[in-house]
């Protein structure tokens, strides 16, 4: 059984290639199996060196990286970690949501002065990329799309239910409740292949419904409110980066900074967010856990957890705590799921009451939003 990591790194400049390649040597078993210069060439050496994993980058000559993107995913089952700029984070969203799994940031000034920071990280990444079964890149974004399609109708797939049935409702018209304090609070938690299955989530979301939403992705500096924006045109609720002390009104969502955690608190009535610099958990910061954890501290059953694909086990422990609290678990079902290492703790704990694929996630949320605020 073959135990190296083949890698392909694409980039025009030939300080970065030789950067990357250098990074990617320190661990014996990552193998560079090639190096190329522009998408013409990248989807050329993808097809000929069968490469288990690309970093690609997105600003090159001839052929961009996104538009080399469609060619390496259609013949080639390498898993495509893009090479991103903070400058142009809507980009590498639009990367995420046409085949790459991840995405590696590049620091202003380039990645020379940064190497010895960023090799761990290309390191990770490039280990969690390869453990990506190929066969759901695309499948996963294809199930969601086609149950989106559906969910309105009686034809929608039954979720898989731990201990109490979804009823997969459509969307329902109730009175508009934005502006007003939440009577539940929804917490969602993603980390790798996160960005697309949440915008997969908010196109279901309605802001008509007594409920708030809060989202920790993990995310590097520079990112979190290019997220706000796609997830607030995404659908219906609008989404906003977190500030600290900012009131949380129903209807709204949400989203926690890079470097810090987030939390709820009461005051006087209103329910607020606090941002923290706290020490990482499970080596992230912000980290699921201490916002799900908080929200079944104050809100008990009005609380609902929601785990998506991600590495690692970060909202397991705060999921549990959610629904010992009464409040109400979804997880992201395995086939669905990019990576169901968050997901599947969740699940290992016993911590999830709702198993379901990703295109019934916003569904359920909508299912459990109208039975705990009425």
């Amino acid at each position: 059984m073959r135990t190296t990591i083949k890698v392909l790194v694409v980039d025009d400049s030939a300080l970065i290639r030789q950067m990357l390649t250098r990074a990617l040597s320190v661990d014996p078993r990552i193998e560079i199996v090639g190096t190329a210069k522009t998408g013409v060439e990248a989807i050329e050496k993808a097809r000929d060196l069968d490469p288990d994993v690309i970093t690609l980058d997105i600003q090159m000559p001839e052929l961009d990286g996104l538009e080399a993107l469609p060619h390496i995913t259609k013949h080639s089952d390498a898993r495509v970690v893009m090479l991103s700029s903070v400058d142009d984070p809507d980009t590498t969203y639009q990367a995420l949501s046409t085949g790459a799994v991840d995405f590696i940031y590049k620091p202003r000034g380039g990645m020379a002065s940064s190497l010895t920071e960023l090799t761990e990280l290309l390191l990770k990444k490039i280990r969690t990329a390869y453990r990506i079964d190929p066969s759901k890149v695309d499948g996963v974004r294809a199930a969601g799309i086609e149950q989106l399609q559906t969910q309105a109708g009686v034809a929608e797939a039954a979720p898989e239910v731990v201990s109490e049935p979804g009823d997969g409702l459509p969307p329902i018209a109730v009175e508009v409740h934005g502006g007003a304090p939440p009577s539940l609070i929804v917490a969602i938690a993603a980390s790798t292949g996160g960005p697309p299955a949440l915008e997969c989530v908010f196109r279901g979301l309605v802001s008509s419904l007594p409920a708030a939403y809060l989202v920790v992705q993990h995310l590097p500096p520079g990112f979190t409110s290019s997220l706000a924006r796609r997830l607030s045109s995404a659908g219906d609720v609008e989404t906003v980066e977190a500030v600290d002390g900012m009131a949380v009104t129903a209807g709204r969502a949400y989203i926690a900074p890079h470097g810090l955690h987030m939390r709820v608190v009461k005051e006087d009535g209103q329910v607020r967010l606090s941002l923290t610099d706290d020490a990482p958990v499970h080596g992230v910061r912000p980290a699921a856990d201490p916002l799900f954890e908080s929200l079944a501290a104050q809100f008990g059953d009005r609380a609902v957890g929601v785990v998506l694909t991600g590495m690692g086990s970060d909202g397991a422990r705060g999921l549990l705590a959610i629904r010992q609290a009464g409040g109400s678990t979804i997880v992201q079902n395995e086939e669905t799921s990019v990576v169901w290492g968050m997901p599947g703790a969740a699940m290992k704990q016993g911590a999830a009451r709702h198993v379901v694929p990703i295109g019934l996630v916003a569904a359920e949320i909508r299912r459990v939003s109208r039975d705990r605020s009425s």
